[in-house]
């Protein structure tokens, strides 16, 4: 929801600065209500349009050791209270809609004591005293007695009437409810009110071109204050006879073409960013992976996923150069490793493993040796880099230093992530990155709590100290 929100208003608020910064002195006045209202409506829309992607198995690289699973769900704080921000957020929102329910109780008790009239086959809700005149929806308000000349301020109101500029009002105010605290919300409020008021002289002078300019200069009324409906003296009244003059001019191609691209852009941006992020991360993982797997191996993998759909699969390669390593991995039974495939290649063999992500193998390192020299990064060693204190204090550290992220939480996003890292021979950690996650804020929570892990009893080969590369997967799950 956080994301959707600041997405939200960086696409409003740059397409708000577009419109000051290019059309605001236009006249071409149905082109300016378009884009106010459809900007807003596209800021509104283009956050949605994310494309989900989706991944059959995990593929790990050089038979990186794979630690047991940490499980973590949102804090239960045992209360229901929640921050002063929040309640500062909710309070706000509430007064705003209060305020939107007590301006139409408002305007249906102006309806309730009015009198229905016909001025020259117009229709309007006479109301005694009223100092101002406005419109909602088809009602037109107005004290006859109260103008020189009633029947312009009429045409202006009926202009606002077959515009249907109330439904406008209505639909931005509505958005105050929940977007009260970003300034172009009521920055555009200002700027379609002006557009309304213009638009409705313009059907005004098309009516009585030779009085009309004169009522508008008498008729410096004060304002009524009720922002659902739309009055006669809303927008300035030396503005107004300005823009009058010069409403036939018409709007620059150019500055058309760019508004339609810079709002095409901006738009594609936004609704391609997460299948952006997913091509880079897909890239990435090539690019560092580099395997090539044969027809054989995705074959299996595709029967194994199709026999068991619930189950997901690790596929891991690794270079083995003695008999008894390929015999002790025979050793294992079906439902520790899935499928075994081996390849001949000059002085080592080439092993790539289907492993289920649920047996007990996959969770524990697999004791066979690999062929390297010791400056290189192994995958599997005699004595394998472990936490201090074992796998029960390496949980304990997750424990106390993963949090399952709040924007994650409201956004309802769970799963598995796997984070491959190097424990090098001092013992820091290097090289943390995600492999296969779920996105956004859990991928970077995982990857921040390996970096900042304590140093590692490094691993051991032949009685040297050698850079190990490891797996730890975290389920981030919510809590039921």
């Amino acid at each position: 929801m956080i994301t959707y929100l600041i997405e939200f208003a960086l696409l409003h608020l740059l397409f708000y600065t577009v419109y000051k910064l290019m059309l605001s002195q236009e006249t071409q006045l149905k082109f300016l209500r378009f884009f106010l209202l459809g900007s807003t409506c596209l800021a509104l829309i283009v956050p949605f349009l994310e494309i989900p992607t989706s991944s059959q198995a995990v593929f790990v690289n050089l038979a990186s050791s794979v630690y047991p699973a940490f499980e973590v769900s949102p804090v239960d704080s045992g209360s229901s209270s929640r921050s002063w921000i929040e309640l500062t957020v909710l309070a706000l929102s509430l007064f705003f809609t209060l305020k939107f329910i007590s301006g139409i109780i408002q305007i249906v008790a102006y309806y309730n004591k009015s009198i229905e009239k016909n001025i020259n086959g117009i229709t309007v809700r006479e109301i005694p005293k009223l100092e101002t005149s406005f419109t909602f929806f088809r009602w037109i308000f107005i004290d006859s007695s109260h103008f020189e000349n009633p029947e312009d301020i009429i045409q202006h109101e009926l202009g606002h009437a077959k515009k249907l500029h109330t439904l406008d009002m209505v639909f931005y105010h509505l958005l105050t409810i929940p977007f009260w605290w970003l300034p172009s919300i009521w920055l555009m409020i200002k700027e379609l009110k002006k557009v309304h008021e213009f638009e409705a002289d313009e059907f005004a002078l098309k009516v009585n071109d030779k009085t009309y300019a004169k009522t508008l200069v008498l008729c410096t009324l004060r304002a009524h204050g009720m922002n659902l409906a739309s009055s006669f003296d809303d927008a300035p009244i030396f503005n107004r006879l300005n823009f009058m003059k010069k409403m036939k001019k018409k709007i620059s191609i150019w500055k058309v073409a760019s508004v339609t691209a810079l709002v095409a852009i901006s738009g594609a941006m936004f609704a391609c960013e997460d299948e952006l992020e997913s091509e880079i991360k897909r890239i990435a993982e090539e690019s560092n992976q580099q395997i090539d797997y044969s027809t054989d191996v995705k074959a299996a993998l595709a029967e194994l996923k199709k026999n068991n759909p619930g189950v997901e699969y690790a596929v891991v390669e690794t270079s083995l150069e003695n008999e008894t390593s390929i015999e002790k991995l025979n050793s294992y039974d079906p439902g520790q490793i899935a499928k075994i495939f081996v390849t001949k290649e000059d002085d080592h063999k080439r092993v790539v493993m289907i492993i289920s992500q649920d047996s007990d193998l996959f969770n524990k390192t697999v004791e066979v040796q690999q062929h390297d020299s010791y400056d290189d990064v192994f995958a599997i060693v005699e004595q394998a880099a472990a936490f201090p204190g074992g796998i029960d204090a390496f949980k304990q550290y997750l424990a106390e230093n993963l949090n399952y992220p709040q924007v994650a939480q409201e956004n309802k996003e769970e799963g598995r992530v796997f984070v491959e890292f190097i424990v090098e021979k001092d013992g820091s950690i290097s090289d943390a990155h995600v492999v296969k996650g779920i996105g956004g804020a859990c991928d970077k929570e995982a990857v921040r709590v390996l970096m900042n892990s304590p140093k590692w009893n490094p691993g051991e080969q032949s009685g040297r100290k050698v850079r190990q590369r490891l797996v730890q997967s975290i389920d981030f799950k919510l809590s039921s």
